[in-house]
């Protein structure tokens, strides 16, 4: 392995760490190699606040002058029983496409593996595509599991476009790969063949699609009504701004047995700070007093994220989660579609939220992240080892969420 405590100078690539002075120019890189802005706020937000590392932990590669590659953490406090280690989730890996084939990706890892070989992480753990897959398992990653993301589809037109075409989708997106692109199987095409249709007017089929996707949502927002068992003691309090010591509160009430990021009340202030997301906050409470169970949604582009349920022992209040499903499903009744990912819903199905990872859905498209991969970090711990019922993930684990 080539020596990675001082940079690199192999074919005239440097690899070191980040250097505060590097910001603009990886925000430069992330916008050619993802074809998305981010912010220095963003990069404030994901990197220099975040509440457990005590410095940027990025790798970069740069060639005369130019930085051409990155190898980022995303450091999150976990929960394992009553252990609290640190660990990294590697996020927004890229090399600039005229540089790409070059070995920088192995050199950074490579790099960053020595680096953090004595801490602060325990382990690394992330979700990447399947462009990144391979790499990440070169290098040592165990691949622990799937981790399904259920859809419920809204309008019954836009719905299908979205999750069978080959355009972009971020509904879990890749942590490694330079695309961040959803792998599909069954590319859509409109022949328009079971509409009648004028090819010089397509206001006819619009306004067909237009009264389907009433019918569709006035009968899905019933059906919701029709399978929740709302309880009258109940009430459910909705927040713009996450309430974190609230949160902090629910969570407690009934900690999961599973590997999860700790939610405490300074990690929910930190993560939901995002500038890139923002997020609404629905809490039930009884009597008007006691919190006992709430849910975070955010709102991306056109459809609906359900990214966190509480408490995240989600058997523990499971109709009281789902009125609060029920409340946010009714207040984006116009969202194409709604997701979920991981062990969010007590019972998607009664919902109609159906897993990508089985019939109808599976069919159709292939996730961009959902293969759950794991990494001890210089001390054999065994979270290589383990399987994928030793996890309980939610959006929030993820760092795209």
């Amino acid at each position: 392995m080539e020596e990675s405590t001082s940079p690199s100078t192999r074919s005239s690539y440097t690899i070191r760490s980040f250097e505060s002075s590097d910001r603009d120019a990886l925000l430069s890189l992330y916008e050619t190699v993802f074809d998305k802005d981010r912010s220095a706020d963003w990069f404030r937000w994901k990197y220099t606040a975040n509440p457990y590392v005590d410095h940027v932990p990025i790798v970069v590669a740069e060639t005369d002058g130019e930085l051409v590659g990155c190898r980022a953490f995303f450091a999150l406090e976990m929960r394992i029983g009553d252990d609290e280690p640190i660990a990294f989730q590697p996020c927004d890996t890229m090399v600039h496409p005229a540089h790409q084939g070059q070995g920088l990706f192995s050199r950074m890892n490579e790099y960053a593996l020595e680096r953090y070989a004595d801490g602060p992480p325990l382990f690394c753990f992330n979700f990447p595509n399947e462009e990144a897959k391979p790499g990440n398992l070169n290098h040592g990653w165990k691949e622990i599991g799937t981790v399904p993301t259920y859809y419920r589809p809204q309008d019954p037109v836009e719905s299908v476009r979205k999750v069978t075409d080959d355009g972009e989708d971020d509904t879990v997106a890749s942590d490694d790969g330079p695309s961040g692109r959803v792998y599909r199987d069954l590319p859509y095409e409109d022949d328009g063949s079971d509409l009648p249709r004028d090819d010089d007017d397509s206001a006819g089929e619009d306004g067909v699609a237009a009264v389907l996707s009433d019918v569709v949502t006035g009968s899905q927002l019933a059906g919701d009504q029709l399978v929740t068992q709302a309880s009258s003691e109940i009430a459910v309090i909705r927040f713009e701004t996450p309430p974190a010591d609230v949160l902090e509160t629910v969570y407690r009430r009934s900690l999961p047995d599973g590997i999860h990021t700790n939610r405490t009340a300074e990690f929910y202030r930190w993560r939901l700070e995002n500038p890139a997301r923002s997020y609404t906050t629905y809490v039930a409470t009884r009597d008007g007093e006691t919190p006992i169970a709430a849910l975070i949604c955010s709102r991306v582009d056109d459809h609906l994220r359900i990214v966190e349920t509480l408490p995240r022992a989600i058997a523990s209040a499971q109709e009281t989660i789902n009125q609060l499903l029920a409340a946010a499903l009714t207040d984006c009744p116009n969202q194409n579609y709604v997701t979920a990912f991981g062990e969010t819903l007590p019972t998607p199905i009664r919902y109609r939220f159906y897993p990508d990872t089985r019939f109808p859905l599976s069919t159709m498209a292939r996730p961009t992240a959902r293969t759950l991969l794991a990494r001890d970090l210089g001390r054999e711990t065994g979270f290589g080892e383990t399987i994928q019922d030793d996890w309980t993930l939610s959006g929030l684990d993820v760092d795209t969420s």
